[in-house]
């Protein structure tokens, strides 16, 4: 019974990582999180082998054209932002974080006050470390005082905190790009959506916590 307990979390974690934007290369450490409270019904099975280690870098990430569409639409890009951005894009399908961090670098030196080149620069270290790093905070700290009533660099913080399965620390994020989304706005239903899901979870989690 127990392995049909863990197949259906498996396959909800699965749509809720999904419905979140999560990057499909980060699913197993989001989705270790997210299946916490699910293994502590069904864990009395035997213990897996550790996964094999993988080397930094080498593997392609996922890019959510979604995700492309939705950054322009937030940041209302110029042309030579969103020149960067796909190279930065394209660098990341190869699996090549630190060349995009080095590419956003560099238009970095031609823009500083650019929140959406911080906003990438911040978001690529945090693939990059595979957690939300002080390097990444920086950038995304940046991207805030830059750009503050643009919901752009708080969303993308949220997403980076949500890939390393730290879904607390996504929810003030993601509260705030909601809260400074103008109402008309074409993206405001997509933020809204993430963050009632993960209400849900993080209400759904405290209540199993408070029941052990």
């Amino acid at each position: 019974m127990n392995w049909v307990i863990l197949l259906a979390a498996g396959v909800a974690t699965a749509g809720l990582l999904s419905a979140l934007g999560v990057s499909r290369r980060l699913w197993t450490i989001a989705g270790a999180t997210l299946m916490l409270g699910a293994a502590g019904f069904a864990a009395q099975g035997p213990r897996h082998v550790a996964g094999k280690p993988v080397a930094a870098d080498v593997t392609p990430i996922v890019i959510d054209p979604g995700m492309v569409a939705f950054r322009e639409a937030v940041f209302a890009l110029p042309r030579a932002d969103s020149l960067a951005l796909a190279s930065a894009d394209a660098r990341l399908r190869d699996g090549d974080a630190r060349a995009a961090i080095d590419g956003l670098r560099g238009e970095l030196a031609l823009r500083p006050r650019d929140a959406a080149l911080w906003t990438a620069l911040g978001y690529a270290f945090a693939l990059h470390d595979r957690t939300v790093s002080p390097a990444a905070k920086f950038a995304f700290r940046r991207a805030v005082l830059l750009a503050p009533e643009t919901p752009g660099p708080l969303f993308f913080l949220g997403l980076a905190y949500v890939d390393a399965g730290d879904l607390p620390a996504a929810r003030p994020a993601w509260r705030y790009a909601l809260a400074v989304t103008p109402p008309g706005a074409s993206y405001r239903a997509d933020i809204a959506e993430r963050v009632v899901l993960l209400d849900r979870f993080l209400r759904a989690s405290a209540a199993h916590a408070t029941k052990r």
